[in-house]
């Protein structure tokens, strides 16, 4: 189970097979390679179709999901302050 607070963000590589169930909060999903991002509300899941990045970011609260199978490697950090913004901040 992940708990993803304000200004965190969960990254999967090589996350082919995986399915992210959000438990509480929303979520933004992209997916590399795939033309639409998703959002997910609470009692939501999604199917990681892809072979590649996939990166989950809470949306305005905390958020807990759980990942039902870990892929090769799964992250979660806060973005380093490096003077750069995500687009839209």
């Amino acid at each position: 189970m992940h708990r993803l607070e304000p200004g965190m963000f969960l990254r999967l590589e090589r996350a082919a097979g995986t399915q992210l169930r959000l438990l509480s909060g929303q979520v933004w999903i992209t997916e590399s390679g795939q033309p639409d991002d998703v959002f997910l509300s609470a009692g939501q899941s999604y199917d990681v179709v892809g072979t590649g990045r996939v990166v989950v970011e809470p949306q305005a609260a905390t958020a807990t999901l759980i990942v039902s199978r870990e892929p090769a490697s799964v992250r979660t950090r806060r973005p380093s302050f490096d003077g750069h913004r995500a687009a839209g901040s």
